[in-house]
This record gives C-alpha cells, structure tokens and sequence, in this order.
C-alpha cells in the first residue's frame, strides 16, 4: 500500500479513537448472516477479533441504524479495513479508493 494510502486508513481509523472494545464478527457480509422467521445468526467466525465494533455495523441499508455521522465515520473505518487486509487485489484497491483523507 503507498504510504498515502496508509496515512487514509490511519486517518480513519483514528476517528474511532476512546470507542470501547469488544469481540467483533469481522465480516458481517450478507451471505454471513443467516435470517429465519425465528432468529438471526452470524456464521464463519474466522475474522473474529477485540476491536471496536462500529465497521461491524456498516450494514445494507445502515440496518444498524445509525446516525449519518456515525455511520460515516464507521464506513470509512470499515473500508480502510477492508483495503488494509486484503490489499494487492480489486476489491482492496476499490475500498482504498472510498477512504476519504481527512
């Protein structure tokens, strides 16, 4: 990743700076999430980690519920996640392209 990449993620994820921590799925994606009439669960835990869970919540259709400054703030966390470890293909090289610099 260039190093003004690098400055963008960083930058972005700064802004979640002092959020409390806790266990996150990682990749909360459509075909992670399972819906019944009766419940709902989250499959394929191998991204699992203590973090903040706010690009966790970056969900179709802000489904989360957040408001608009927080949903910004996490998308572009969430994207400068998704560029950071999966770098050197498409779609990082996409989600790089959504991380704003600040």
């Amino acid at each position: 990743m260039s190093p003004e990449g690098v400055a963008r993620c960083r930058a972005a994820w700064a802004r979640l700076a002092g959020r409390p921590a806790c266990v996150v799925h990682g990749d909360p994606n459509l075909g992670n999430v399972l819906v019944t009439a009766r419940q709902v669960a989250l499959i394929d835990w191998d991204e699992a980690h203590v973090d903040v869970p706010d690009p966790d919540l970056v969900l179709t259709g802000n489904a989360a519920g957040l408001d608009d400054g927080a949903h910004d703030v996490a998308a572009q966390a969430s994207a400068a996640w998704e560029a950071a470890v999966c770098w050197d293909d498409e779609y990082s090289v996409k989600r790089l392209a959504e991380v704003r610099a600040v």
